[in-house]
């Protein structure tokens, strides 16, 4: 294989792949490389002025190339008055160097593939939480906004901006920055709800739990990413998917009240009275202990109380449904039925 001026000029400019540099090096050191070389460094280095070639000048090249290339013309003003063989050996011995030096410099410069595998390792996990009696409100790197609801917690990766994807446990409501190149989605389990430029709640309170995407406005899609199953829904409507049942169906709400919680307003809808324990917990930061509740296993709760009620008032009111006495003491609560 032979080599041309062009091939010397795109080494330098780091045109070349790591092979191709590798072989072009290697080829430099054959007979046949230096036999052919010769006239196409002097054409380069070297013309009937002696003014340095304009590639010397290149912006671009690297502060080595230009510390070699003064000592190049230092050799070359040095033995003007030699033969012509006398100063190609002096250009060859220089070049030779600076071909030396730009190998190490060459192949010791990480590729662009590399460099991308760099940032991908460097990408961390960032997790946001909320404790029991408390709400918070939390903006995304890329714009986006959540209102994270009492003991929840969301997790996603620093490199967000660019992948979009948060794991949620608990609930929240997401307010989504339109970016179409890069999707938002929010996994809860087994569902994942994908949108690019809209407004939702997605309750998932552990593992067991049912989990519950709410739409206020815009589209987002809902799959259930074990069967692939997916549904779209509209403003005002929802997807239900039951653990127990492993079902998973759209269906009509009133959002109004699914986003109670937000201006703390405490609502309950038909709730088996069991979750109406766990939900008292979270939103007020309390442990509930229960005695004599055979006959309201079954109960369910339907009702809503005024924004940021005390607890004690809310209980008061169930109480008078429920038949139970209840005693507070700090976080701990007992309710006691008759």
């Amino acid at each position: 294989m032979t080599y041309k001026r062009k091939d010397i000029e795109d080494f330098f400019k780091g045109r070349l792949s790591k092979k191709e540099a590798e072989n072009f090096l290697n080829w430099l050191d054959t007979p046949e490389g230096e036999a052919e070389y010769g006239p196409i460094i002097d054409h380069i280095w070297h013309d009937e002025t002696g003014e340095k070639h304009e590639f010397l000048e290149d912006k671009e090249k690297s502060e080595v190339h230009k510390t070699q290339s003064v000592s190049i013309d230092k050799v070359l003003g040095r033995e003007k008055n030699r033969n012509f063989q006398g100063i190609w050996l002096g250009i060859a011995a220089s070049l030779l160097l600076v071909f030396s030096v730009s190998y190490i410099f060459y192949f010791n410069q990480p590729l662009e593939n590399e460099i991308e595998d760099l940032e991908v390792a460097k990408v961390t996990s960032i997790t946001k939480l909320t404790p029991r009696g408390n709400k918070k409100i939390i903006s995304l790197p890329d714009g986006s906004t959540v209102v994270l609801n009492s003991d929840s917690k969301l997790t996603y990766g620093s490199d967000f901006s660019r992948n979009r994807i948060i794991n949620l446990e608990g609930e929240g409501f997401f307010e989504v920055k339109k970016d179409e190149a890069h999707p938002f989605t929010v996994i809860t389990g087994k569902i994942s709800t994908t949108a690019l430029g809209t407004s939702f709640n997605v309750r998932a309170y552990g593992e067991s739990s049912d989990i519950q995407v709410s739409l206020a406005s815009g589209k987002v899609r809902v799959q259930n990413t074990e069967d692939k199953n997916l549904i779209e829904i509209n403003p005002g409507e929802a997807v239900d998917f039951s653990n127990q049942q492993q079902t998973f169906q759209k269906k009509q709400i009133d959002i109004t009240k699914v986003l109670n919680w937000k201006e703390g307003i405490l609502h309950f809808d038909k709730v088996p009275f069991h979750q109406v324990v766990l939900e008292l917990e979270r939103w007020y930061g309390v442990e509930i202990s229960l005695s004599g509740t055979k006959k309201v296993l079954g109960y369910k709760c339907t009702g809503t109380f005024k924004k940021h009620e005390y607890l004690s008032n809310v209980l008061k009111v169930l109480s008078y449904s429920l038949d139970f006495e209840y005693e507070i003491n700090g976080n701990q609560v007992e309710l006691k039925f008759k």
